[in-house]
């Protein structure tokens, strides 16, 4: 597949449709490549931003596009800084989830531990794999320095303002595709 370069000067240039009811999302500073022939017309996709937060936990940046256009781009995380290289296949290795293609669900879950946040959107595997129960929520400990920053290989949002956007998109627009491409 092509392999396609968002620069900052491109994305400078997204910026404002990054920003909806004064909600500004993260921006993205650095180059990114990716495995994505063309933007997908409604769907979430999540490659990696180069950074770490704080405690050493790699930034991901989960990207929203509506018909095509690149609408939000939050930062994430998947894992912990220390389970990064584990088999993202096998159940029980916290690492990652693994790169490929999920169907989101069209609706949220209560969470059922506290580093959950509350609520839970569960993702699908469309291949085989070991690994089950991924999905994205906010992250509580995102980027404090109480052992709990990361996640347990879901995708774990910065806050819980940019989880609750996600959450209002899904609803409403229905996309059935997240794209991992993070390895």
């Amino acid at each position: 597949m092509t392999r396609w370069l968002f620069s900052s000067v491109v994305l400078g240039l997204l910026s404002p449709l990054m920003m909806t009811n004064s909600l500004t999302v993260s921006a993205e500073t650095q180059p990114i490549a990716y495995n994505m022939a063309q933007p997908c017309n409604d769907c979430l996709h999540l490659v990696p931003s180069g950074t770490t937060n704080q405690q050493k936990n790699p930034i991901y940046f989960l990207r929203v596009y509506h018909q095509g256009q690149l609408l939000y781009s939050f930062e994430t995380v998947a894992g912990r800084h220390f389970t990064q290289n584990r088999n993202r296949h096998q159940a029980g290795t916290e690492a990652p989830l693994p790169d490929g293609n999920y169907r989101i669900s069209s609706h949220s879950v209560p969470g059922t531990l506290a580093e959950v946040g509350g609520r839970f959107l569960p993702v699908y595997p469309q291949f085989s794999t070991g690994r089950s129960a991924l999905g994205i929520h906010f992250d509580p400990s995102y980027n404090k320095g109480n052992g709990e920053d990361g996640t347990a290989g879901c995708i774990g949002l910065s806050s819980r303002q940019h989880f609750a956007t996600l959450l209002n998109f899904v609803e409403t627009h229905k996309p059935q595709l997240l794209i991992v491409d993070i390895q």
